[in-house]
């Protein structure tokens, strides 16, 4: 029985990416591929680089950055559709060690709810460790919590490592495309930046739910037991950085949903302030969560982005003394 089960689940994987392979000579999204974004984001030939999720994707204006920076920058966008923080370390050390061109690197601060979108294969056990150890040192989140998000993360891995559901998806997008910014087609700029121009009418429960996390999140002080496991690869990460003459800045998305908070503030408070960006604490913050400036209860439009991106290059100005 359980060699005939191992030789279905053998041909289930061989099916799988047979598929996967002959979709992508067809059709391939940046947004989603790691691959493909590597290439694009080293044919930009960057010395500045933003990696995060579709918050960072939609968020970030690279030609408004580099033009408040006067140019000393040349900023690519890499964000990815719900890019998980293992993953997003993985991609700095490799621009720490081997792009020599890029010298700062920003990297969104991040706790999603688990996702294997972005995940090559060879990297799904190791997001799963990251995970399931992130998980264990996050002393606000309750233990059933902690294993219902286990289980829903497995569902997923599963679903993604054996379904062709995603594949199937993608093939209804090629042949019936929609508008959606999302779910869309992509329409990246050369400098990975995707720019929405239309916005929400109103507000709803949704947005309002993450201004209130986000908010708990800009309260948050040194009352909560760090999460050392999240602390230390990020540590690390700017060690790296350092080592090589170049920086790592971390930064808060435009917004935070109420788990992101439960994790986060247990490693914000604990990160060197000269490699941290909050968001604004005054009534600039109001701005991120007024439906014009989205286009969705989680991405900025082209509006919002502006605020955002001028926001970031004048915290970015107290950070370096050369720009």
């Amino acid at each position: 029985m359980i060699l005939k089960i191992t030789k279905w689940l053998v041909l289930i994987i061989v099916f799988k990416m047979i598929t996967v392979l002959i979709i992508a000579q067809f059709y391939t999204d940046p947004r989603r591929d790691i691959d493909a974004r590597e290439k694009l984001c080293k044919a930009f030939k960057p010395n500045t680089v933003f990696i995060g999720t579709s918050r960072t994707l939609y968020g970030i204006d690279p030609t408004l950055f580099d033009s408040l920076n006067h140019h000393q920058t040349r900023s690519y966008n890499f964000g990815i559709f719900s890019i998980s923080p293992q993953v997003s370390f993985k991609l700095a050390e490799n621009l720490i060690a081997n792009d020599p061109a890029v010298k700062t690197i920003y990297i969104e601060l991040s706790a999603l709810d688990y996702s294997t979108v972005a995940l090559k294969p060879v990297d799904v056990i190791q997001d799963a460790v990251f995970r399931t150890n992130v998980m264990a040192a996050s002393s606000n989140i309750k233990a059933n919590d902690k294993a219902e998000s286990f289980f829903q993360g497995l569902n997923t891995t599963l679903f993604q490592m054996f379904s062709i559901a995603p594949e199937i998806t993608t093939i209804k997008k090629m042949i019936s495309p929609v508008s959606d910014p999302v779910e869309g087609k992509p329409d990246l700029q050369d400098n990975g930046h995707q720019s929405v121009a239309v916005a929400l009418s109103q507000s709803n429960d949704r947005i309002m739910s993450n201004k209130v996390a986000t908010q708990q999140m800009l309260a948050q002080l040194r009352v909560a037991k760090p999460n050392t496991y999240y602390i230390s690869k990020i540590n690390r990460i700017i060690g790296q950085a350092n080592h090589a003459g170049k920086q790592v800045i971390l930064f808060y998305p435009n917004s935070l949903t109420k788990v992101e908070y439960l994790v986060l503030s247990q490693v914000a408070p604990y990160l060197p302030e000269e490699n941290l960006i909050r968001l604004p604490a005054d009534q600039q913050l109001n701005e991120f969560f007024k439906p014009e400036n989205l286009f969705d209860p989680h991405h900025l439009n082209q509006k919002g982005a502006a605020i955002y991106t001028r926001f970031l290059q004048k915290e970015s100005l107290k950070r370096f003394d050369n720009l």
